[in-house]
């Protein structure tokens, strides 16, 4: 399992130099395989996921489909690594302010949405169909991404910015929907002063809580 990058790791990646050619002049593994992911998002970008083949990327990268397929099995599988290659994962640093936290967290959640301009989440719908694509995504980003958000949110409780007993994970769901909601279901810009207003009602205490035990029967 690859480590995830950071923003700061990605833009250094895409100042190294090309793989080097071996001596016949043939591109290397490491290249193709540059290549062809290369090739795909930028398809993504022009064509969406649905009109997104195959043979449109080996054309583009300059390579056989059987190049392709010998590295991906399927459509989904070449995707779901564009995407995993491509996800920035980044920590929230402890700054001692929970409401400054906010403000990098919600940062880094409309950079999520909004990355490859609804090109890349789109792609990510429709491999949801796909387990195993799903699963390399969930364990190689989405984990991670969410273990960084919820120490923000304990750290919040540790300084008593947040209850005790706040569902943490119900907390993040709600505010990553109703970004998502806003910004690619309606089309709605999501403005600074509206994370704001979400941070002020977080802080003051409306957030979900986890229910308590019943109390054991007499």
């Amino acid at each position: 399992m690859s480590p995830r990058r950071t923003a700061t790791e990605s833009t250094a990646e895409a100042e190294k130099p090309a793989e080097a050619v071996g001596s016949t002049g043939r591109a290397g593994s490491a290249e193709i395989h540059h290549k062809v992911l290369d090739a795909t998002a930028e398809l993504l970008a022009e064509l969406g996921y649905l009109e997104f083949t195959v043979e449109k990327v080996a054309l583009r990268a300059g390579v056989s489909r059987k190049a392709v397929y010998h590295r991906w099995s399927s459509k989904s599988e070449l995707v779901g690594e564009l995407l995993i290659r491509d996800a920035v994962v980044d920590d929230v640093p402890d700054v001692g302010s929970t409401r400054q936290e906010l403000r990098v967290l919600f940062g880094q959640i409309l950079r999520d949405v909004h990355d490859g301009k609804g090109s890349v989440l789109s792609a990510l719908w429709a491999n949801m169909g796909d387990p195993a694509v799903m699963e390399r995504f969930r364990a190689e980003v989405l984990g991670p991404r969410r273990q960084f958000a919820r120490a923000v949110v304990q750290r919040g409780i540790a300084r008593g910015d947040f209850p005790p007993d706040v569902d943490i994970d119900l907390l993040l769901d709600s505010w990553s929907g109703v970004v998502m909601f806003r910004t690619e279901m309606r089309g709605d810009a999501f403005l600074a002063s509206q994370v704001e207003a979400l941070i002020e009602v977080a802080l003051a205490g409306n957030v979900p809580r986890i229910a308590a035990p019943p109390a054991p029967a007499d």
